[in-house]
């Protein structure tokens, strides 16, 4: 049986509708950058990418360089962003690439993967970002150092070969240089550690960095040894205080321990705090990065395992990072590559953004110091457990500090509404050695119990947040957006008699819609708005359902679909085929329709509609043949063919795909291109879809031809007239000079969308006319 068709509910950015995310052939990639044909788009970049990121057959990033300098890397699949990242200079090498830039490349493409097998729909212009009204931040950072010579000079040697710094040091090192501190190292700075059994040892105890030899860039022959020195020693400084995993093909530390070596030798404020992506909104995080490049600087920041630094900003949303590889691939970055909810609630483990964080508040130290600021979180709450006066929370928590601290596990009782703080209550038994006085950074402790004794609460309910006290100071889990953070309890006589851990918002389906095509044995097309009451998008998998007058449920779709939910609402329309009615039948009549989650065999309705369910109707027929065309047939752009379908439906509900298959004239035999276009059409309608198909190498004046196909219980049937031809246009723009001069301008920013031409602020944007298009940059 078919499994149900999530139908794209809002348009793929500057492109036309589609039914689902589908992989892209590079000339398809470029074009979205702009929503232009590549030939007259792009005609400064090459069509065959110089590097194709994912597999084989489901490539994920396309990687572009430029003839006039600079480079682009693409979406090879339109269920995310078009423009990932881009520079107006230098070039890419798939040869010579930075550790960390091809991790950040595999990160992107793992997201990529896991968002289009979660069946997450097309990019949309809906999350791309209009009107920024934050000011760009030209890179901060002017230093393009590496991880090899001379920088490496005093990094230990393994089985006699030289070691790299390693990549977290490099970012340190850069950050560091660029506020040329400590003027003096710390007292307590003799580092020493056990390491590939040896020990090294450096007393860095008021050392002073030679922060003026130090140069912007090293080219071999072009540095003295003064100057490679300089720079050599803070690398060692910073690898040591790091406890450097030192080897000859890459070296290793904790990125989350950098504020801990700033703050205990190098002077460095103590407001530095880690900060991770995947508990903060897109909104929020991109916001608490810009700030801090406002506010403070560059900063340290990770992707996967993986070290770099974030230094800048565009007025087009996109941060600049320096990846520490001598300023091969430094360029723009997009942070919010997917859709907020296109790995469903929580996303999961290789999830692009779950992996991201930063180290923030990177600045030298005053002498009047902020507070010591920690991160503690909560990855999840699985379980609360209540008896008489003890109580339990369950679940995932993490000290996600840069240091180690001496403290103990409390709970924060609060009135029902959160408002109010009623009390606070220390846990009684010692989850592990860990978790009662040294909490450990980057300590991880999962599924454990947290019993604490409550009592002396009057009757009623209370939020319990757990939290941790240190030196009488109270401190907060983050929890991500879709968690609560929080238990229920309910006290009655003293007694707790009911704990509960609740949602962090509600799941509804608003504006229900059957489109009045309720017939039994047939297909049904639903749409409807979905809608989450917390703070952040979030997906789920739900069934179509009718229900008896005791809202039990009667029958339910056989397949899942998944939707998106958002605070605004995220409209959504699908197709499910009849439902299963275990062994009840369902008679015409009127029943109620429900969407609905299910969890452990439990239905929970989000939204409901009454509905008409008609007769069982003949077999489904539309008329036939049916319709095919072809925009534009005398001169197509094959990059972009626009091609129409339309079924006309006689009886039932037709549901069915409709093959197009595209052959050269002449060339008998030979499939071209293909591509399956789903319908959906009920009696007395024509349902028209429209697709785009592709051919790179097609050359101006070549004739083709599209005809469809269906398949008939394992018979294929020509469904159309005849062949529908068309021919392959000039698309170069030398004969559209004339009638381009007379087109209207239009101008576009780097993401595609397009702009105000009276309000261009400084940065790169696209202008179009006619068939030219040109990249200007506006000062």
């Amino acid at each position: 049986m078919r499994k149900p068709l999530l139908l794209l509910s809002l348009a793929v950015m500057l492109g036309g509708p589609t039914a689902t995310a589908r992989s892209l052939s590079p000339a398809e990639a470029l074009g979205r950058v702009t929503g232009q044909s590549v030939s007259r788009s792009t005609a400064s970049a090459s069509v065959a990418p110089v590097m194709t990121v994912g597999q084989a057959d489901a490539p994920a990033l396309y990687v572009f360089n430029r003839p006039e300098g600079g480079w682009m890397i693409v979406s090879a699949d339109d269920v995310a962003i078009p423009l990932v990242g881009y520079s107006e200079s230098g070039s890419i090498d798939p040869a010579d690439l930075p550790d960390n830039f091809k991790g950040w490349l595999d990160l992107c493409a793992d997201g990529i993967r896991m968002a289009s097998d979660f069946g997450a729909e097309p990019y949309s212009r809906s999350v791309s970002r209009a009107g920024d009204p934050r000011e760009p931040i030209a890179p901060l950072v002017a230093t393009r150092w590496d991880q090899g010579a001379p920088y490496n000079t005093f990094c230990p040697k393994s089985s006699g070969r030289p070691t790299y710094t390693g990549c977290v040091a490099t970012a340190m090192a850069q950050v560091m240089k660029y506020h040329n501190w400590p003027d003096k190292v710390a007292e307590n700075a003799n580092l020493s550690y056990k390491w590939n059994n040896e020990t090294l040892t450096e007393d860095f105890s008021n050392y002073e960095f030679d922060w003026a030899s130090m140069t912007d860039t090293y080219t071999y022959g072009q540095y003295t040894e003064t100057q490679a020195d300089a720079v050599a020693k803070l690398m060692q400084a910073c690898g040591y205080s790091l406890r450097m995993r030192y080897a000859s093909d890459a070296s290793a530390a904790y990125q989350e321990q950098v504020g801990n070596a700033l703050v205990s030798y190098f002077r460095y404020d103590l407001d530095i705090h880690n900060e991770f992506r995947s508990f903060h909104t897109t909104d929020e995080w991109e916001q608490m990065v810009y700030d801090n490049l406002k506010n403070c600087g560059p900063m340290v920041y990770w992707g996967g395992a993986h070290c770099f630094v974030c230094d800048g900003y565009d007025k087009d949303g996109y941060f600049h990072f320096n990846w520490g590889w001598s300023g091969l691939g430094d360029g723009y970055f997009s942070l919010s590559m997917l859709k907020p909810s296109s790995l469903g609630t929580g996303g999961g483990t290789g999830d692009y953004t779950s992996n991201q964080g930063a180290l923030l508040g990177i600045k030298p130290s005053t002498g009047a110091d902020s507070p010591r600021r920690y991160t503690f979180c909560i990855d999840d709450l699985t379980n609360a457990y209540a008896g008489n006066t003890y109580f339990n929370i369950h679940g995932t928590f993490v000290n996600r500090s840069p240091y180690t601290v001496s403290g103990e596990f409390i709970y924060q009782i609060f009135s029902e509404d959160g408002s109010k703080k009623i009390s606070t209550s220390t846990v009684v038994s010692p989850v592990c050695r860990n978790w009662g006085i040294d909490i450990v950074t980057g300590n991880t402790v999962t599924a454990r119990s947290m019993m604490a004794k409550i009592s002396g609460l009057p009757d009623g309910t209370y939020r319990v947040y757990p939290a941790v006290r240190i030196d009488g100071e109270e401190y907060n889990f983050q929890c991500p957006p879709t968690v609560a953070g929080y238990v229920l309890i309910t006290v009655k006589s003293g007694q707790i008699v009911e704990s509960s851990i609740p949602k962090a918002g509600d799941l509804i389906v608003e504006n229900i819609d059957t489109h009045g095509d309720f017939y039994i044995d047939s297909s049904v097309k639903i749409s409807g708005v979905a809608r989450f009451t917390g703070r952040a998008e979030t997906s789920t998998a739900v069934k179509a359902v009718l229900l008896n007058p005791d809202k039990s449920v009667r029958a339910y779709s056989n397949s899942n679909i998944t939707l998106d939910f958002s605070p605004e609402g995220t409209p959504f329309e699908f197709v499910t085929d009849w439902f299963y009615d275990k062994g009840l039948s369902v008679d015409p009549g009127e029943w109620t329709f429900a969407i609905a989650m299910v969890e452990n065999g439990a239905y929970t309705m989000l939204g409901t509609c009454p509905v008409t369910v008609n007769s069982r109707v003949p077999k489904p027929t539309y008329k036939s043949p049916i319709t095919v065309s072809v925009a534009n047939a005398e001169a197509v752009d094959p990059n972009d063919i626009k091609v129409s379908v339309s079924v006309e439906g006689l009886t039932g509900v037709v549901y069915r795909d409709f093959e197009l298959r595209v052959f050269q004239s002449g060339f008998l035999g030979t499939v071209v291109a293909k591509k399956t276009v789903p319908v959906y059409v009920s009696a007395g309608r024509t349902a028209t879809e429209t697709v785009s198909l592709s051919l790179p190498k097609a050359v101006a004046g070549q004739r083709y031809y599209v005809v469809a196909v269906v398949n008939n219980a394992g018979k294929e049937e020509y469904v159309t007239a005849g062949n529908v031809y068309f021919t392959i246009g000039d698309t170069s723009g030398i004969t559209d000079i004339e009638a381009d001069g007379n087109a209207p301008v239009e101008y576009f920013n780097i993401q595609g969308m397009p702009v105000n031409a009276d309000n261009l602020t400084p940065g790169i944007y696209i202008r179009r006319q006619g068939g030219n298009v040109t990249k200007i940059r506006i000062r």
